[in-house]
């Protein structure tokens, strides 16, 4: 069965994200059928110059999950900077208390909500968690690993729409859910995917190793 490809990142888009020497191209594919709840991804770090042409006809082997048969869409990175939510530790969690606490009753926005951890497709920053982390240790050297890429049913919810909808997708009148469902759904999820109950699937890599060894996590919501 073909592999079916889920996202294609060149060094030009995230220079930020250090490739492998002699590679500028990361490409994220995975087998779409059930492997423990989940799709399985492959991660190929790849040097563009030997890669031959473009695909005529995107796979959709028979029998796979539907919901993990990624509709083409075009990319457009845009940097932003999140912070953490469930990674913040406790005790800054507690410090910070009365000051979210505060900024909520002045201006409505929530720091769990709206003001930390971006959603949707990202590359980089902390995990969209919606239970608790669960980074994993490299197998090799065995240090935790650095977040690489996450993959989300959606690119924003009820709540955080306020922060990460598009200012382009901004309806001219009304909200995003005032939108017929099938418009908004456009909108809150391009490539049509879903995992669970709006959960995300996270990509770990290990930076040190040379292999460049990785992991996956998935959690829904």
């Amino acid at each position: 069965m073909p592999l079916v490809p889920v996202l294609q990142l060149f060094a030009t888009d995230v220079p930020e994200l250090p490739f492998p020497a002699g590679t500028d191209v990361l490409q994220v594919l995975w087998c779409p059928f059930e492997h423990g709840y989940i799709p399985q991804p492959k991660l190929y770090w790849r040097d563009s110059s030997a890669c031959d042409g473009e695909l005529a006809e995107h796979p959709r082997p028979d029998g796979a999950e539907e919901d993990y048969l990624p509709d083409p869409c075009v990319l457009h990175p845009e940097r932003v900077v999140d912070y953490p939510s469930w990674d913040l530790p406790d005790e800054i969690a507690e410090a910070l208390r009365e000051r979210f606490d505060r900024v909520e009753k002045e201006t409505g926005w929530s720091y769990w909500q709206h003001l930390s951890v971006a959603d949707g497709v990202k590359v980089g920053g902390y995990p969209t968690w919606t239970q608790e982390p669960d980074w994993p240790d490299c197998a090799t050297c065995g240090q935790r690993m650095d977040h690489l890429l996450t993959v989300n049913s959606a690119e924003f919810d009820g709540a955080s729409w306020r922060t990460w909808l598009p200012v382009e997708d901004t309806p001219e009148t009304g909200t995003i859910w005032d939108l017929p469902y099938d418009d908004r759904r456009l909108v809150q999820s391009p490539p049509e995917l879903m995992f669970g109950d709006m959960g995300g699937i996270y990509l770990f890599t290990c930076q040190r190793c040379p292999d460049r060894p990785y992991s996956h996590s998935f959690d829904c919501s």
